[in-house]
């Protein structure tokens, strides 16, 4: 009984201290790819005044911030992808860009269709947000494995796409963000995105979301409305 209650504890202790290393690496790689502080700081001092709009937005939006949060557990991404949303379209499912990208995740056309959405003139899903929440978290896993798990490159792709990130990336000889040239909306995306990462504690977020028992239900109705009256919108994006 001692013995076996010993090796349940070593066992416990060994996984406390492979996810410690884990967290380490992960926090150096941040670290090490985060963008320098006066690229950040401008998307800081821009989205600062709209901090307690974006925070009531992820509150409102809670079950679905926690359903992201359990896909990205379950495809070991970061949480801080969680953020991508507010990112795209401050968390508004009904959002439609110029370029004709649309809804919660502002996905194109080709490439929702490529995850397995249906875009047509009778049926849009990206509008729907438990398939088009299904299929950009396909596409954010595939970008984050083809990108080697560098956070920077695969937000990159998501707004450009990932031919002109492959294409930036054999041109300039090398896989820093910093030495490529990419189109200056995509470069302000990545570092508005750590510009976010600073006024949201996405620790704090996940601890505090509530588990959504009832958001992919299948008879769920989720209203495809802004629960928050953003007026302004923070200017994450022009849409």
């Amino acid at each position: 009984m001692a013995k076996s209650l010993s090796a349940q504890l070593l066992v416990h202790w060994l996984f406390r201290l492979v996810v410690f290393v884990v967290c380490l690496q992960i926090t150096a790689s941040y670290a090490q790819n985060r963008p320098p502080h006066n690229a950040i700081q401008p998307h800081i001092n821009t989205l600062k005044p709209y901090q307690s709009q974006i925070l009531k937005k992820l509150e409102e939006f809670d079950p679905l911030v926690n359903e992201i949060f359990r896909q990205l557990a379950e495809r070991s991404l970061p949480d801080s992808l969680v953020l991508v949303p507010m990112l795209e379209s401050s968390y508004n499912a009904n959002a439609v860009s110029p370029a004709k990208a649309a809804g919660l995740w502002q996905l194109m056309p080709a490439t929702a269709e490529r995850f397995g959405l249906t875009v047509n003139d009778r049926q849009d899903q990206r509008f729907e947000i438990e398939p088009s929440t299904h299929a950009a978290m396909q596409y954010l896993d595939f970008l984050y494995r083809k990108f080697d798990g560098d956070i920077n490159l695969t937000l990159a792709a998501y707004n450009a796409g990932e031919g002109r990130v492959q294409r930036a990336v054999k041109k300039a000889g090398s896989r820093q963000f910093s030495d490529l040239r990419l189109p200056k909306e995509t470069v302000d995306y990545v570092h508005r995105f750590y510009a976010l990462l600073v006024l949201v504690d996405v620790t704090s977020l996940k601890q505090n979301s509530v588990a959504p028992m009832w958001l992919f239900a299948s008879d769920s109705h989720w209203q495809n409305v802004p629960l928050v009256d953003l007026n302004p919108l923070p200017p994450l994006v022009s849409l």
